[in-house]
């Protein structure tokens, strides 16, 4: 009896000792027994899940996330919708006088004079072109930018120390050239020219080199080298509106249109009358660029406009509730922002696998399947993979922040057809962030060689 029982003990403790060791090696990383690790991997067209390891664990996606917010504005918008920014005049015009104001509508487009989409520059050019037009040569009142976006710029959520960087550019009713500048602390230059710009530089090489506020105007420089005639910092805009202002203010003046600059705005009673309407690259364009480049300005574009003039809750509710719809619960979900940027975002790698599969069999497959970049080739993924078989074999977005590595895609045929969903994340990992990848790549290598 008592042998039978050390036995049975010496059986349970093996067993158990197997499963803990099964467990730290699933990936293979140093630290992995204290690691956080979601992976899930399906054949879509056979059914058959080749890995599931905590697949409804819920965990912090940062940058796959975007997936999600193209996923759902594809289906819910479609790939031909546009921003629409339209400029207009309010007032009466006689003998080449804007008797009024101009006014500018933003409508949140993140697009507006974006280096990403050159095609699509002007927007100054062109009022100043359908101001001609109208024979306008002066106007007596101001021009008037409306901003109708509730909770505009960065998203409290965010980390302190994204803010003033460029892909922490916040939203804002008018986005203007991505959102972001050069300045050159020496002289106080800025390109373009930011209004009224309110900066300090310290002499340190500790912490951040910028930073700035969720709501503040003022931006901190830590640099070690002051005194250098070349030091220029790239960061993001606090007042996008008054840059654009700035810049139209002076393109017109060149034209010879001059400003009054006193607002005619009280005059409510006054006609109104479309003097322009700019449109945005069509949604497609966009969540391909977003999706490629990570561009985090874009990604939370794309998700307000799922909601227009409503609160970047009611456009994450507005996505829940369709995912729900679908047969994808999103009650284990808490979601923060369209761009991954919010650490405190969660969700479970079979939720954005579901949202995967559900996508390459909806009519907006090709569409979708084509935002995603190629592993070796292009955008995040370019080195991922790319002395391997697998090089263009794979289409993945990434997601990174601190101690989080994410990946979320699809393995295709030869016609560039999906045949796998793939999904890895990682959370709370204590090795270099190159032992991650080195890991993916092994595991992919392994199931798809």
């Amino acid at each position: 009896m008592i042998n039978s029982l050390r036995n049975f003990t010496l059986i349970l403790l093996l067993a158990c000792a197997a499963v803990a060791a099964s467990a730290r090696d699933f990936l293979g990383i140093d630290g992995e027994e204290s690691t956080s690790i979601g992976i899930y991997i399906k054949d879509i067209r056979s059914g058959k899940v080749l890995v599931d390891h905590n697949s409804q664990m819920a965990l912090t996606p940062a940058s796959i996330l975007k997936c999600v917010t193209t996923a759902t504005a594809l289906q819910m918008l479609g790939p031909d919708y546009r921003f629409t920014t339209s400029v207009s005049l309010r007032g009466s015009v006689s003998k080449g006088v804007l008797n009024g104001d101009l006014i500018i509508n933003g409508v949140a487009d993140p697009t507006l004079e974006s280096s990403q989409f050159k095609h699509n520059l002007g927007f100054c050019n062109a009022v100043v072109h359908s101001l001609q037009a109208e024979g306008i040569n002066k106007i007596s009142g101001d021009i008037i930018i409306e901003q109708n976006l509730k909770n505009a710029g960065p998203i409290a959520q965010w980390e302190i120390e994204d803010v003033a960087y460029p892909y922490g550019a916040g939203l804002f009713g008018l986005n203007w050239r991505d959102n972001t500048f050069t300045l050159f602390p020496l002289t106080g230059v800025t390109k373009p020219y930011v209004p009224d710009i309110d900066f300090e530089l310290e002499k340190s090489t500790d912490g951040n080199e910028l930073l700035r506020g969720i709501y503040s105007d003022r931006l901190i420089i830590r640099r070690g080298d002051i005194s250098s005639k070349k030091l220029s910092v790239s960061t993001t805009m606090p007042d996008p509106a008054a840059v654009l202002r700035a810049e139209l203010l002076e393109a017109m003046s060149d034209a010879g249109i001059t400003v009054s600059k006193r607002s005619k705005a009280a005059a409510t009673t006054a006609s109104i009358r479309t003097l322009l309407e700019w449109k945005s690259p069509d949604g497609a364009a966009i969540m391909r660029s977003l999706m490629v480049r990570s561009d985090n300005l874009f990604a939370e574009g794309i998700l307000r406009a799922i909601a227009p003039g409503s609160s970047r809750k009611d456009a994450i509710k507005k996505e829940k509730e369709f995912w729900n719809s679908k047969g994808i619960s999103a009650r284990y979900t808490i979601i923060n922002d369209g761009s991954g940027l919010t650490r405190a975002n969660r969700i479970s790698p079979r939720f954005m696998a579901d949202i995967l599969e559900h996508m390459v069999k909806s009519e907006s497959a090709d569409t979708y399947v084509g935002f995603f970049p190629k592993v070796g080739v292009e955008g995040t993924v370019k080195s991922f993979l790319a002395k391997t078989s697998l090089k263009g074999k794979l289409l993945l977005k990434t997601g990174s922040v601190s101690s989080v590595q994410c990946y979320a895609g699809y393995k295709i045929d030869d016609e560039g057809k999906p045949t796998h969903v793939v999904v890895f994340m990682i959370n709370g990992f204590f090795c270099e962030r190159s032992g991650i990848r080195a890991a993916v790549e092994n595991m992919l290598l392994e199931k798809f060689q």
